[in-house]
Order: structure tokens, then C-alpha cells, then sequence
């Protein structure tokens, strides 16, 4: 399990971590309520930012997802509010890791924020 932490404050205390290609993939696709409350952040395998890595899909969600992507530098790059069945989104800029949770998870933070991701 992982946290989330944005000036000090726990967000999201006990994220999933996703570890594996398949679990990346998936991120909350087909996940209950309590799921999608707690979060998961879905790690980009790549050596460098690259774009159309950070892609994200809410095919299967049954609930809208708040989504932040994050460089590797821990700085928000983009954050959205995703409706289910959304076909495909890319950030506007580079992002090595996506954290996705509950609509409203994420109040108070903007991109060009800093956040805390301890594994």
C-alpha cells in the first residue's frame, strides 16, 4: 500500500500501488466503491516522461474518476474528472505516474502543485 500527501496532509493514506504491467493496465476497471475511495497509483514503465504513456480510459468504470497525473519531478501536471466509458485521455503534458480515486479526492490541488508518493 502506498500514501499520497499534498503539503503535509495524507489524501490518500492506504492506495493501492500498482506493481506489475497487468495492474497498470487495469487500474480501476471494474472496481467497487470502497476501491475507488481508497486509489491506486498506476506507475509509468518507461525511463523518461513520455506522453502518450500516460493515456488513461475509463472503459468499464462504473463511476467517474478523479484523475492527477504527476511527473517525475512530483509536480502535477494535469488533473480531470473522467466520466465512465470515456474512450481515451492524454495529459497535457508528460506524466510518470497516475493516480486515480474518488471524485473529490484531490480538492485543493492544481497543476504546477507538488505531492508526496511514498510506496
Amino acid at each position: 500500500m502506498a500514501q499520497l500527501l499534498h503539503q503535509g496532509k495524507i489524501l490518500l493514506g492506504d492506495m493501492h500501488y500498482a506493481a506489475t504491467p497487468f495492474e497498470t493496465f487495469r487500474g480501476l476497471m471494474f472496481a467497487d466503491s470502497a476501491r475507488i475511495a481508497k486509489g491506486i497509483c498506476l506507475v509509468m514503465r518507461h525511463r523518461h516522461d513520455v506522453r502518450i504513456a500516460a493515456s488513461v480510459t475509463t472503459f468499464f468504470c462504473r463511476r467517474p474518476l478523479e484523475i492527477l497525473f504527476v511527473n517525475s519531478q512530483l509536480e502535477v501536471v494535469d488533473k480531470v474528472v473522467l466520466p465512465p466509458w470515456r474512450a481515451s485521455y492524454t495529459p497535457a503534458r508528460p506524466a510518470k505516474f497516475i493516480i486515480e480515486s474518488a471524485v473529490g479526492s484531490f480538492a485543493g490541488i492544481a497543476p504546477g502543485e507538488h505531492v508526496e508518493i511514498h510506496p
